[in-house]
């Protein structure tokens, strides 16, 4: 079975779905994916200002919303971005932003958010009761477990046995990515779309520069650029570093 065959095999047939959406490349296709399996009708997207500093992923989240024709809402949630001040690099200028190199092995790098997806989660579930769908779909992904400790199906089947305590509305967190990496997620997209052009109102750099190019050099652009090597196309969003793609590719086909 494909990877796409499988991601929509484990989604409900019936329900509908509340995509939590940052605008990064998981959530997208993610979103994506749930349009395949609803219709664009059946499918919402949520979401959240809470003072990250890549910001502007909430326009790339408008961009792609209304591509799709999927019904919008972003909450502001910047009160955590006030908690995480001096934890956070995502949340404070102050502190460096690591490289793929320094928060690899770490269990709590400089790039998490504060109980962030704890957060997220509970609100979604509120606004999926209001609009009586029982699907919560987030594009969590194999490699997000290196450091998070919130972005594993461990967590979200514990915050799940939670969300069963309720007595009218059976509501189920999904993560359909939660055993793919960015480059299955990427070969998804090729399949459902046969082109990523998607992805281009997509961010997934955690230190953008104010025209919202991505840094090339955070983990989340390392991980998204190598991944694209992988699948043997040229990312189509902008960085602030120069990428020989050709080269690249050509590397990393070598090492196949």
């Amino acid at each position: 079975m494909s990877d796409l065959k499988s991601a929509l095999a484990s989604l409900p047939d019936t329900g509908g779905a509340v995509v939590v959406l940052s605008g990064g490349l998981d959530s997208t296709v993610a979103m994506r994916l749930c349009v395949e399996k609803y219709g664009r009708k059946n499918v919402r997207a949520l979401t959240f200002d809470y003072g990250q500093k890549q910001s502007i992923e909430i326009n790339k989240a408008r961009a792609s919303t209304t591509l799709l024709g999927v019904r919008h809402k972003v909450l502001d949630l910047r009160i955590l971005g006030d908690i995480g001040q001096g934890f956070s690099a995502n949340l404070d200028s102050s502190i460096a932003m690591p490289t793929i190199h320094e928060v690899l092995g770490s269990p709590r790098p400089k790039t998490y958010v504060p109980n962030r997806n704890m957060i997220l989660m509970s609100l979604t579930a509120a606004y999926a009761e209001v609009e009586n769908m029982t699907n919560i779909v987030m594009g969590l992904q194999v490699h997000d477990e290196y450091g998070y400790h919130d972005t594993t199906q461990r967590f979200v089947d514990k915050v799940n046995n939670v969300l069963s305590e309720n007595r009218i509305i059976k509501i189920k967190i999904l993560a359909p990515f939660s055993q793919l990496s960015k480059l299955d997620e990427i070969r998804i997209l090729e399949e459902l779309d046969n082109h990523v052009g998607l992805l281009a109102h997509t961010l997934t750099c955690y230190n953008p520069d104010s025209e919202g190019h991505s840094c090339g050099k955070c983990p989340s652009c390392s991980e998204r650029i190598m991944n694209f090597a992988k699948a043997g196309i040229p990312d189509m969003i902008k960085y602030q570093i120069d990428i020989d793609w050709n080269k690249l590719i050509e590397r990393y086909k070598e090492a196949a």
